[in-house]
């Protein structure tokens, strides 16, 4: 009979609470219920998953503790404040208890439908392949506004004060009208700051420097270099405003080891990070690179970055504000325990210093967090001095998806295949998995597209805000990648770094833009390398290079007036990373010295837990790694096996695809580029 009595004000807000906690609770029960297993990416290891439980316990249960936490405080205010508007509604204590449950349901699924909508690919892992209706649901959501859900979502929660107020439950007192005078007053001051004049132009004589970068971008894929797909205008129209090199070649296609060498202008052998798991000695190692130049010159120096770019917080490059995210076996752990939590996802976008994981996940290519803090890194700089700034993505790397708008525009009506959503190279492939169809391939390259689709929109977003500082000539701007990627060509595999054949993860955009010192609209052919672009940049920025710079400077090239000339030919030296895998069933695992695999050859360096090669594999991933040089014509390499070396040499004018090894029928090419590859690298003899 009590149950029918209205209850009081607060014990309405405990009803609410206690039908709150039991929905959230139940939704984290069966999260955690559904998704038992510890993967990366779509790889998961029980060799993995058992060192995860036995060495790393505490991070697990941590987590766990995080997650409970944050289920029981959401529940606990989302269910008082719906039990704060059926106690308006004057029902029985029953009614607010149930209907506060039924209150924070209705604000949880559409606010989740609304982040699916917003970038499914981030659902993908955990519900794609769970169950058909789950399938079927992330399928309708793709392609769809978030708008509407979310708003949907505010609605069921903007009932509550109406409900008060009309009910005539809150009556305002002397100084009632405060509360609405101060939104009223912030409201303005928000009017007043959005729509605010244009700062005025810096007046620091010497140019500003911005670097524009995505990880894994291919320029063949630029809508401006021919390909089919509108996907870059925005990058079209920096090259038509400025210059690019058509051909620039990284040593190291991984992010690391690639960005080591772009600034420091040195070989990775000569700079100390010589692959992508390098342990505390090369991460704390004294470097002299772009950063550290242009800084001793007087320039603010600073580096943003989203998911990709753990290395800048990791690697000693010198920058003098650095915004990254951290890269370590307990952060692992915890953003994967995290992305199954599908009821809990779309809050953590609303508080992400509570779960700073978030922005670890690779599933997560949504620029805008980058284009904030993008901008707040432009305003914080000091006008008396320039500034040299670098932005590197994430939404052209594996898994290779865009979020809304974008996602999904390319695919094709009505593919289903595992590979909708994206796609991350395989670790272990069972030797009877099918190959990837042709509509899968088809499904990835057109992911790859959406996110480079993404990226463009950024750029645009970027060069809009220079433009509205008054910044947009007196900066260079520069279109970079750390590397490039195969996309399921066939025999290439999915990725970069694993081998060197062919030029899709090699070759980067190299584009510059700055009105008056660099050309508009030249294109140089001629090959050129990663080592000289920051020699080139210093040279347009008016600043020495130092003598550690192994790179020659461009900039001569590009200058305005100056007459077309050739880049004098000189080797690009290439190499691979160390392998993740020897069980991804591609054909370069033929051609391999091999060694295991990343989980037993890696280990967890104390006290952050970073993930680190073990020492005594050093000798043998260097012994194992597959060399070359491209000069003139001529791309050779050289691949270890257990049988002894095996070289191959391509002709790329003759067939630039890189698929005849022509190295019978050009024994002297062969004898003359391998002693020019060994002199090249001499500073391996003079290191030891």
């Amino acid at each position: 009979m009590t149950s029918r009595i209205r209850p009081s004000f607060a014990r309405s807000l405990l009803l609410g609470c206690r039908a709150g906690l039991l929905v959230f609770i139940a939704l984290y029960t069966l999260c955690a219920l559904l998704n038992m297993k510890l993967g990366y990416q779509g790889n998961e290891s029980a060799a993995l998953q058992d060192r995860v439980w036995n060495e790393f316990r505490g991070v697990v249960l941590g987590q766990v503790g995080r997650l409970i936490l944050a289920y029981t405080v959401l529940g606990m205010a989302l269910g008082a404040w719906m039990g704060a508007g059926l106690w308006a509604l004057r029902v029985s204590r029953r009614a607010v208890f149930w209907g506060s449950a039924l209150a924070c349901l209705a604000t949880e699924i559409p606010w989740v439908l609304a982040d699916m909508a917003h970038h499914p690919h981030l659902y993908a892992a955990t519900l794609y392949g769970r169950a058909a209706w789950t399938k079927a649901l992330l399928l309708a959501m793709s392609g769809t506004s978030p708008t509407p859900w979310r708003v949907a979502a505010l609605l069921t929660a903007a009932w509550v004060p109406l409900a008060i107020l009309v009910s005539g439950g809150v009556r305002p007192r002397r100084w009632g009208w405060a509360p609405a005078a101060l939104v009223a007053l912030l409201m303005l001051g928000y009017a007043g700051w959005r729509f605010q004049e244009p700062p005025s132009p810096r007046t620091s004589p010497r140019p500003n420097l911005l670097i524009l970068a995505s990880d894994g971008l291919r320029p063949g894929h630029f809508s401006g270099n021919g390909y089919a797909r509108p996907t870059t205008p925005h990058i079209d129209a920096l090259m038509r405003e400025g210059s690019q090199f058509r051909e620039t070649v990284v040593q190291i296609p991984r992010t690391g080891p690639s960005w080591a060498t772009l600034l420091t202008s040195q070989w990775a052998g000569e700079h100390p990070i010589r692959h992508t798991l390098v342990g505390r000695e090369a991460r704390e190692a004294r470097l002299t690179t772009l950063a550290t130049v242009l800084g001793d010159a007087g320039w603010q120096t600073a580096v943003v970055s989203d998911y990709a770019g753990d290395i800048f917080s990791r690697f000693p490059f010198g920058f003098q504000r650095v915004e990254a995210p951290g890269f370590n076996f307990p952060d692992l752990i915890r953003q994967r325990m995290l992305i199954t939590h599908v009821a809990l996802l779309p809050w953590t976008a609303l508080a992400p210093r509570l779960f700073p994981e978030r922005g670890q996940f690779p599933e997560l290519t949504d620029p805008s967090p980058l284009l904030q803090a993008s901008r707040r890194t432009l305003a914080g700089f000091t006008p008396e001095a320039p500034f040299a700034f670098l932005v590197f993505g994430s939404a052209t790397h594996f898994p290779y998806a865009a979020p809304f708008p974008h996602e999904g525009r390319f695919v094709a009506q009505g593919y289903e295949g595992p590979w909708r959503f994206g796609a991350s190279p395989q670790m272990e492939v069972p030797p009877d998995a099918p190959p990837p169809t042709p509509e899968d391939v088809a499904a990835l390259v057109a992911n790859y597209d959406a996110g480079l689709v993404t990226f463009d929109a950024f750029v645009g977003q970027m060069l809009a805000e220079l433009e509205r500082r008054g910044l947009q000539d007196s900066t260079l701007v520069v279109l970079l990648s750390d590397h490039g990627e195969y996309l399921s060509e066939p025999g290439r595999g999915l990725g970069h770094g694993d081998h060197l054949w062919g030029h899709e993860a090699l070759r980067v955009p190299f584009v510059l833009r700055f009105p008056g010192h660099v050309a508009e609209g030249r294109t140089v052919t001629s090959r050129v390398r990663s080592l000289d672009v920051a020699p080139t940049l210093l040279e347009l920025l008016g600043v020495p290079a130092p003598e550690t710079f192994r790179g020659q400077s461009l900039a001569p090239l590009i200058a305005p007036g100056a007459p077309a000339a050739e880049v004098p030919e000189l080797p690009a030296l290439i190499e691979t990373d160390l392998w993740f895998t020897n069980q991804d069933g591609q054909p370069y695992q033929q051609v391999r010295l091999p060694y295991p695999g990343v989980y037993e050859i890696a280990t967890v360096e104390p006290p952050r837990g970073d993930i680190v090669l073990k020492p005594e594999w050093e000798a043998t991933v260097e012994a194992a790694k597959h060399r070359g040089l491209y000069l003139g014509r001529w791309k050779l390499l050289e691949l270890p096996t257990p049988q002894g070396v095996k070289v191959e040499l391509y002709d790329v004018v003759a067939d630039p695809t890189e698929r005849q090894d022509v190295a019978a029928q050009h024994p002297e090419v062969v004898v003359s580029l391998r002693e020019r590859l060994a002199r090249e690298r001499t500073w391996k003899r003079e290191t030891r």
